[in-house]
């Protein structure tokens, strides 16, 4: 997930600093890369940490609120142009997207952590 975030945090800030044709498709393979990256294996999280008579709805909610956010998102944006125009749009947008890294440690990270620590067995040491 690190990774997938930095690339599309890198994505953004590099389309807030473009200003040659060439650095803005560089900029939109970064930010696809990493969006694409993200989405998959965001939906694989919501798919695995739900019960398996839950994936269904697991998987339902995670494109509903995605949906959503598709929806709501770019509206929302729209009224912040007039004040920080685009370039201060992806700006900030880098950032937010930063500071998911940060978010998803915090509520997923440790929780991943932890499972992987009661996963592990010591090794058995007997001689045969």
């Amino acid at each position: 997930m690190d990774p997938a975030i930095l690339l599309f945090a890198a994505g953004l800030l590099v389309i807030g600093l473009a200003r040659a044709g060439r650095t803005l498709t560089a900029a939109g393979a970064l930010a696809a890369l990493g969006f694409g990256t993200l989405m998959s294996s965001a939906q694989a999280i919501a798919v695995k940490m739900s019960p398996r008579h839950r994936v269904g709805l697991a998987t339902s909610t995670f494109f509903i609120f995605l949906d959503g956010g598709m929806g709501i998102g770019p509206y929302l944006l729209g009224h912040m142009i007039p004040h920080v125009h685009y370039r201060g749009m992806y700006f900030l947008l880098a950032a937010a997207v930063l500071l998911s890294v940060g978010l998803y440690h915090a509520l997923h990270g440790r929780m991943a952590a932890s499972r992987g620590k009661r996963l592990t067995r010591p090794a058995n040491r007997s001689v045969m």
